[in-house]
């Protein structure tokens, strides 16, 4: 049965451009192919932050809206004056500064246009957008993406956790339904929220197909984000010149723009389509040492059959940590170790191939994944209307 769907993301989920955006699309698809109708929501002034489109894939979204933080400059209206003097007494939302009154305003009234069966919003820390009474009977799902709460330990150590954690896991109960994508976060949320919480790992459609002709030995895709950037720091610094020199490397995504030119390395900041690189690639690279979640691009590299070589976090998240197509080590020289043995010994990078085929599909595959969003949908909506 079709149901109607308001879907917030803040940023363009069709840009294209990292392993966040990748996951918005991907559950919009798997959506649309439940039968759904869904309308999209973003943050005008990330777009433009973001220099993204407005252009969607009207295949998988109906319509597309922007809700803004702050009303237009405009001395006469009733909204400018009361977001100016508001700003005078209430304190900006100390986790997101985006998250105004105004722009919760602009969201409700979308919802109350077309009153909606359900509201998925995407990050814990936009949960303000569903506080208001009008969503009451509605049925409220969020997309955690990552355990927000480390996330910001990571990048700031001087977190007051106990008062993070805490706003965290008050604004994930005021959902009927939280999706984890890591079975380590799912195991931390479910003590606190208990059945509320469902674990959906990210998913893809597999692209297992042998191309003989391989361009490239290493892949690394990946945004300009901080752990990224530290990863590819730490494995030329680290790595790189233990390699032998004749080993071809390809790094796409934003990333490139803090990386130098080096020998035998090939730079794209963007690539409208991934496929035909991974296809021309030998082995996936994640070399990161913090950050939070399961990984999207180490997900999507299984998806095209490719063994990955990484560093623990590189499999955070995974429900197993041995045979599961990965090689893990943390030291440079058992990280090229690794490299070398699926590169140098063509009868084990086969047997890693089958090895990356049977965990996707047992664990990352998009049937599973579309199973899951089903049983949501239908069975959640009709207890909630009940």
């Amino acid at each position: 049965m079709s149901k109607k769907i308001l879907f917030f993301f803040p940023e363009n989920p069709f840009s294209n451009r990292a392993g966040n955006v990748t996951r918005a699309k991907t559950t919009l698809t798997i959506l649309k192919k439940l039968g759904h109708r869904i309308d999209l929501v973003g943050v005008e002034d990330i777009y433009r932050e973001q220099k993204d489109s407005t252009a969607v894939d009207t295949n998988i979204v109906d319509n597309l809206f922007l809700i803004r933080q702050r009303p237009p400059k405009n001395k006469t209206s009733f909204d400018y004056w009361q977001h100016k003097f508001s700003k005078m007494y209430q304190k900006p939302n100390e986790y997101n500064v985006a998250l105004t009154a105004f722009a919760k305003k602009e969201f409700v009234n979308l919802f109350l246009a077309k009153k909606y069966d359900a509201v998925v919003i995407n990050y814990e820390f936009w949960t303000g957008l569903i506080e208001h009474a009008a969503m009451k009977n509605t049925l409220k799902i969020i997309d955690t993406h990552d355990w927000i709460t480390l996330n910001e330990f990571y990048k700031n150590k001087k977190l007051d956790i106990g008062k993070r954690f805490n706003e965290e896991i008050n604004n994930l109960s005021k959902f009927d339904k939280i999706i984890t994508i890591s079975e380590d976060e799912n195991t931390v949320f479910k003590r606190f929220l208990e059945n509320k919480v469902i674990n959906i790992p990210p998913s893809f459609i597999s692209h297992f197909n042998h191309h003989l002709d391989k361009k490239y030995d290493l892949i690394f895709v990946g945004s300009e984000n901080y752990f990224n950037i530290q990863s590819m720091q730490w494995f030329f610094k680290n790595v790189y010149h233990l390699l032998p020199e004749n080993i071809n490397i390809i790094i796409i995504g934003r990333i490139c723009k803090h990386l130098e030119k080096r020998k035998n390395v090939t730079l794209i900041e963007f690539a409208e389509s991934l496929e035909q690189y991974y296809h021309q690639s030998k082995i996936a690279i994640c070399p990161m040492l913090e950050g939070t979640g399961i990984k999207i691009k180490v997900i999507e590299a299984l998806s095209y059959g490719l063994p990955v070589v990484g560093t623990e976090r590189a499999i955070d998240g995974f429900s197993s940590k041995t045979k599961n197509g990965c090689l893990i080590g943390n030291s440079p020289e058992v990280f090229r170790d690794n490299i070398l043995s699926l590169l140098q010994n063509e009868e084990y990078y086969v047997k890693m191939s089958h090895e990356v085929k049977e965990y996707f599909i047992d664990h990352f595959s998009e049937e599973k994944a579309i199973e899951k969003w089903r049983n949501i949908i239908i069975s959640s909506i009709t207890q909630t209307v009940s």
